[in-house]
């Protein structure tokens, strides 16, 4: 089976104001752009009882395996919202911990995409 590639744009704050605070997270407001620079996603359906996430490129290294994509799918999987299993493969072009939005934005992207296809 083929793969579904998306792109997953950075993005970087041309604003930022925090306006409170709740327990352990600031509320923001925020104006944001997105760049060109962007990370690439393939998606493909897979017959396992468990997703399977794998980070390439440049600015893999380091990349945990409870990252934002992975408690995503957990969340995702919790709830049953998906009937099915996948590979993600994520290329990672836009570095870790510049800012960027680099692993909040693969998720943002993935969640797109699961809506999109009407998979949730």
């Amino acid at each position: 089976m083929s793969y579904f590639k998306i792109k997953s744009h950075a993005k970087i704050n041309l604003s930022l104001n925090v306006i409170g605070k709740s327990k352990s997270l600031h509320k923001i407001e925020s104006i944001i752009s997105f760049l060109i620079l962007h990370d690439e996603i393939k998606i493909r359906k897979i017959d396992n009882r468990n997703h399977k996430i794998k980070f390439i490129g440049k600015f893999s290294k380091g990349i945990n395996s409870k990252n934002t994509v992975s408690k995503l799918l957990e969340n995702i999987d919790k709830r049953k919202l998906l009937k099915n299993k996948y590979q993600i493969i994520i290329k990672k072009n836009i570095p870790s911990k510049a800012g960027l939005g680099g692993g909040s934005m693969n998720a943002a992207s993935l969640i797109n995409f699961f809506i999109k296809k009407r998979l949730i």
